[in-house]
């Protein structure tokens, strides 16, 4: 992966994907065999490239339209010539193509995402019929390049029903060289019939040294021991591990670490000052980051309890901190309390608890469940 400035680590300018070459050897396969299926279900984790898999294989096709006119020659003999066989989506960093998808300016590219809601101002939980149904007028033009017709659904487990039902339709009766990508976190959410009628590339996550070499690329200030506890907490999705050194993730987990090696003792000031910080107005992604953070320990916590095995250290020598504090309580009751972090978490959401509170509310939990 590899952005600049203001675009770094959105999908649509990123020109590089490491790690995921299986994946688009398996596109590259079809569009050499002229075999390119109308859809393509493009899975797995979230941040772990999805998205700029999709972006790549819209500029590909768009770039040089497999299967038309350009790939054969024009002329007097460019009928007879057989098309190019390609190894690769990468495009020149100077491709003028790439550069009009990536402006929003080439009208052969539809992306399909959640909206905003004209009489709320706020963005929509879900994808809506609208915004599917705009994808029949698009693919019923004629090409106004002569090529390809392309649209991304980032992502398609967040359409509701009468959207899916949608692009159901259009999946049965697909435009020539028209082609659907759906970016999909959860596919167990989608129709049955929405995924049989898509061919799949699953992208796995990447081993964690990889995911600590993307990041060595793109940060190369950031010091060894915060890119490895980026990338173990990335669990092989790059984007996530770029996300975490974008909120400042690492620093938001040392200080949760701090918190939990004290344990049994309890540093009252410092929570109530961490609580604070976070309970800000302006900190909410901040506030959730940490969230997932203290529920993702717990879990490490009961699976290493119950399993009597370590987990892998984002800091150096938690998992041995891990086992001294999962000893000042059952396992019983360390999923009591796991349960009860969850329970409060979707209680605050819900009814707008202050989360400063919440915070407070949850090592007070910590501490009482150590006690008893």
């Amino acid at each position: 992966m590899e952005d600049t400035g203001e675009t770094e680590g959105l999908p649509r300018f990123t020109r590089h994907l490491f790690g995921h070459e299986a994946s688009e050897r398996a596109f590259l396969e079809a569009v050499n065999q002229e075999r390119v299926h109308h859809g393509w279900l493009i899975t797995g984790p979230k941040g772990v490239g999805k998205s700029t898999l999709a972006w790549r294989i819209a500029k590909f096709l768009l770039a040089h339209n497999p299967g038309g006119q350009s790939d054969r020659g024009d002329g007097l003999f460019g009928d007879d010539m057989p098309s190019p066989v390609f190894e690769s989506l990468s495009l020149d960093e100077d491709d003028t193509v790439a550069q009009r998808v990536e402006a929003g300016g080439h009208g052969g590219l539809m992306l399909v995402e959640r909206t905003v809601n004209d009489s709320t101002g706020k963005l929509r939980k879900d994808i809506v019929i609208d915004d599917v149904r705009k994808l029949s007028g698009f693919f019923n033009q004629t090409a106004g390049e002569g090529g390809w017709r392309v649209a991304i659904i980032d992502s398609a487990d967040e359409m509701n029903v009468s959207a899916a039902n949608a692009l159901l339709k259009l999946l049965e009766e697909p435009p020539e060289k028209s082609i659907l990508l759906l970016v999909a976190h959860s596919p167990g959410r989608l129709l049955p019939t929405i995924k049989s009628r898509c061919r799949h590339l699953a992208l796995k996550p990447l081993a964690d040294d990889s995911v600590r070499a993307v990041l060595a690329a793109r940060y190369p200030e950031i010091s060894n021991e915060d890119l490895t506890a980026a990338a173990v907490m990335a669990a092989g999705a790059p984007g996530r591990a770029i996300e975490l050194i974008g909120r400042a993730g690492v620093e938001l987990y040392r200080d949760l670490a701090g918190l939990l090696v004290a344990l049994p003792s309890m540093d009252t000031p410092r929570v109530h000052a961490l609580a604070a910080k976070l309970g800000a107005a302006k900190a909410d992604a901040e506030y959730r980051l940490f969230i997932e953070m203290l529920q993702s320990w717990l879990q490490r916590l009961i699976r290493q309890l119950a399993s009597g095995q370590p987990t892998t250290d984002v800091m150096a020598g938690e998992s041995e901190q891990i086992s001294r504090i999962s000893a000042l309580a059952r396992v019983d009751q360390w999923l009591d309390l796991w349960e009860k972090v969850g329970h409060l978490i979707a209680r605050a959401d819900a009814v707008n608890l202050d989360r400063k509170q919440v915070i407070v509310s949850v090592f007070a939990s910590l501490k009482a469940t150590i006690k008893t």
